[in-house]
Formats: structure tokens, sequence, C-alpha cells
């Protein structure tokens, strides 16, 4: 999700690299090995009388099997008892596998799903919105809006929540690109994330090359926001599409560059920034 995405993935991602993480599961198991082994050692020689029958044995053997399966397939216990943990092992990280795949094909829907009702909205200008009320003309649906906005920001994080958001933005691409006299700098320097957020979706819906670098900044550096700065990273790319991604400063591009390396991997953010350079990128040509 555009909102609540960022907040789960801020740990880094939805995690390391199968090999590299069975690489580093490896040497701590090694490492774990070796310890135990040193302070058998020295129990031994600090009690050499100390016995240890069958049934120690074996528990101590289970015990260190999970730990073993990236050094041996299996374990013979006394009495003919085989353990076989690795394809155990093997079968539970595919099935990992296969829910997050699952869970990303999931993200990838919804969020093409959400990107179609703002679109709708910038294009059918005249169609009022689910939050739209056609007596109060423009500039008051936008106003009414950005409060909204604010109303439903301050509820607890829900599929809901983003839902009535993602519905919010699109009426409000309606309403600002009926308001001819939209302050765009003013209400991309304002305290108010729905106002700040009207700003995004008049530059979606109206993108003009004079506000770029205003956008641009607001975006980077005023915007808090994860929902809200997901979307002003739409209106950038909305406002290069129309001016050319080589209007973009030498000094944004790395600000932008620096804000993605920072974000989670599979971020919402992530992927519409790495769209956003991608663009910039390619119409700078070979480096």
């Amino acid at each position: 999700m555009a909102d609540g995405a960022d907040g789960a993935d801020a740990a880094g991602g939805r995690g390391e690299r199968p090999d590299r993480g069975r690489v580093r599961r490896r040497d701590v198991i090694a490492v774990v090995v070796t310890c135990a082994a040193v302070a058998a050692a020295i129990v031994h020689m600090v009690r050499p009388g100390l016995k240890v029958d069958g049934v120690t044995v074996v528990l101590l053997a289970v015990a260190v099997v999970p730990w073993l399966g990236d050094l041996f397939d299996s374990i013979e216990l006394p009495g003919g008892t085989k353990l076989q943990y690795r394809q155990l092992a093997e079968r539970v990280e595919a099935a990992e596998e296969r829910s997050a795949q699952a869970g990303r094909t999931a993200d990838d829907a919804s969020r093409t799903a959400r990107f179609a009702i703002v679109t709708r909205g910038g294009e059918d200008a005249g169609a009022p919105g689910a939050y739209t009320d056609t007596a109060a003309g423009p500039a008051g649906n936008v106003e009414r809006l950005a409060d909204e906005y604010a109303s439903v920001r301050a509820t607890p994080r829900s599929l809901a929540r983003t839902d009535h958001m993602e519905q919010i933005f699109a009426d409000l691409v309606t309403a600002t690109r009926q308001q001819d006299d939209f302050d765009v700098r003013a209400a991309l320097t304002s305290p108010a994330p729905g106002v700040r957020l009207a700003a995004y979706a008049r530059q979606y819906a109206r993108p003009d090359g004079h506000y770029l670098d205003d956008l641009t900044q607001a975006v980077l550096d005023d915007e808090p926001i994860a929902f809200s700065q997901y979307w002003g990273f739409h209106a950038i790319i909305a406002v290069l599409d129309k001016v050319g991604a080589g209007r973009m400063r030498v000094d944004h591009v790395a600000a932008l560059e620096a804000c993605l390396a920072r974000l989670p991997a599979d971020s919402d953010r992530n992927v519409v920034l790495r769209r956003l350079l991608a663009k910039i990128h390619q119409a700078a040509g070979p480096r």
C-alpha cells in the first residue's frame, strides 16, 4: 500500500537474498559447533570423571540437528533412528518463498487498482467523485477534501483507511484541475498535510514546469507522510512527461537518488521513485 507498506518494511524490505542468508547461517553454525566442541573439551579436562549416558547423547543430537542442516543431510542416532532435516528445511524455505511471491503479486494488483482510480479522476474532470460536493465549487471542494484527508490520517491504519485516502486524492485531482486560481506554491509549503496533497493532485492533473523545482523540493524535504510523498513522486513524473525529464536540476537528481537509498526496497515509494529516476537518466543519455 502507498501508506501502510512503508511503515511495515522500514526494517529493510522482504529479506536478504537466500544464498547470502544461507552462507551467513552456515558461518554461524560453524562458530556454534566449534564453541560447543571447545566447551566440551574444557568440561572433560575439568571434570574427567563426568559420565554421559546414551539418553544424554540422543538428546544432545536432537538439539543440534536443526543447526546442522547446512553441513549434513541427516544424522543417525544410536538404535538406527535416522533424522532427515535438510529436505524439511528446503520445503519450509520453498513454502516461505511461495508465500512472499503471493504477497508481492497481491501488492502489485492492489497498486494497479489504486492507480486506475486516480487516473480516472484526472482524465474525467467533469465527473464528481465520492467526496465531491457539486454545490461547493472547486475551491470549496479542495478545502473540504484537504480537511477530510487530515481527519482520515488521524484514524488507525487499515486497508479501508488507505482506500479512503486514495479516493480523496482522486477527487482532489478533479477539484484542483477545475480550480483556475489554485495557488500551487502556497499549497506546497503549507503545514496542513491535506493542502500539500492538494498541491500534488493539482500538478498531477495540470502539470506545470514552472513549479517543478518547488514541487521536487517539497516532496523531498518537507513531506513527512509516506502516502503523500508517494503521490508527490507521481506528480513529478507527470510534470516531467510534459516538459521533459532533462529539466530536472542536477542537485535534485542527487537528492532523489539519496532518498531512494533510504527507502525499503519493496515499498511503493521505492517503485515509483525508481521509475522517476529511470526516466531522468534515460533523458540524460549514456554517461
